[in-house]
């Protein structure tokens, strides 16, 4: 959280705060900061509130918190079943709801050990499989595997995409939005009420790094114009329904079709941009470029994620070397 609204909340009346329960603190916390991030984050902070902070908190003030009581939490939702990821995003917005006036070293606790798993790609064969099903489909299956093998697209950046986001001229695709199901702000919890639980929308990328160009592959420029010339509202999204955007989860929906007639075993569409950074290494694209396409943050965060993938490559290119040798001798 940025300097200014750690700033403002420390102005607050430090007395009066430390007589608030720690529920009530990280509620008023939330309503502050609530104008400054993006709707999405703000229902993740809210679900912390209902579902972890304020069960197990309950009326304790924040003056009586200590560092076995934040242990004792930490333990409790460890017991519960919950990713050793997702703890630390739920200890990450106490700590911060509470820094102010919380005891020095309360927060000195033992947190999970975050386990990494090796990201996943389809191999050849099943990409192959996968684009033949998607080219037996309609526009939507088939535009939609095309922009994420090949250029790393997330989901909801696909979903987003505006047809003013393509630049045929300089071959360049703006990425400038995302469509996500966030929870409804509005939700008040009442089963008899006609409020939905959750809303979509579009909103800002994940990260000021999501704000990116790509350069289009000529190929794909060619799919994307045909698509455009086929398409009712070319001023519109590219990926459309009803003159309408088309949500991530239709789309995901309509890939563990596509996953079931390539005989492929189920999984998240999120494999696709994997996919994309997977065969974009095994081309030899450099870390940075890479990072760059992919929207990471930095470079640091590709290389983490797919460190399993490059020492694969390590790998074959060492059998090459071994192979050549083999050979003049």
């Amino acid at each position: 959280m940025t300097r200014l609204i750690r700033n403002l909340f420390k102005r607050k009346d430090r007395s009066n705060s430390i007589r608030q329960t720690v529920t009530s603190r990280s509620e008023a916390y939330l309503k502050m900061i609530k104008g400054r991030i993006k709707p999405s984050s703000y229902g993740v902070y809210k679900g912390y509130i209902t579902r972890h902070i304020s069960s197990y908190f309950m009326d304790i003030k924040c003056k009586q918190l200590t560092l076995e009581i934040v242990q004792g939490f930490i333990d409790e939702k460890i017991k519960d079943g919950l990713s050793a990821a997702t703890i630390h995003h739920i200890f990450s917005y106490l700590k911060r709801s509470l820094s102010d006036i919380a005891a020095h070293g309360i927060f000195d606790i033992t947190l999970p050990k975050r386990i990494k798993n090796n990201t996943r790609a389809f191999s050849i064969g099943e990409q192959k499989r996968l684009e033949r099903s998607a080219a037996h489909s309609d526009d939507i299956d088939f535009i939609s595997i095309k922009l994420a093998l090949n250029m790393g697209l997330r989901i909801g950046e696909i979903c987003g995409l505006r047809w003013d986001d393509i630049d045929f001229e300089s071959g360049m695709l703006h990425v400038q939005r995302t469509v996500q199901r966030i929870k409804n702000p509005d939700y008040t919890g009442d089963n008899l009420s006609n409020t939905p639980k959750t809303i979509t929308t579009c909103l800002s990328p994940k990260s000021d790094a999501s704000v990116r160009s790509i350069p289009i592959p000529e190929f794909l420029q060619a799919i994307l114009i045909k698509h455009r010339n086929r398409s009712n509202d070319t001023n519109g999204y590219v990926i459309s329904m009803g003159g309408s955007f088309v949500e991530p989860r239709c789309i995901q929906y309509r890939f563990r079709k596509l996953l079931k007639s390539a005989n492929i075993k189920n999984v998240n569409f999120h494999i696709t941009r994997h996919t994309f950074a997977t065969r974009a290494l095994e081309f030899g694209f450099d870390i940075k470029t890479l990072s760059e396409i992919l929207g990471h943050s930095s470079a640091t965060v590709t290389l983490k994620t797919y460190a399993h993938t490059m020492n694969e490559q390590k790998i074959r290119c060492m059998e090459l070397l071994n192979q050549k040798y083999e050979f003049a001798s």
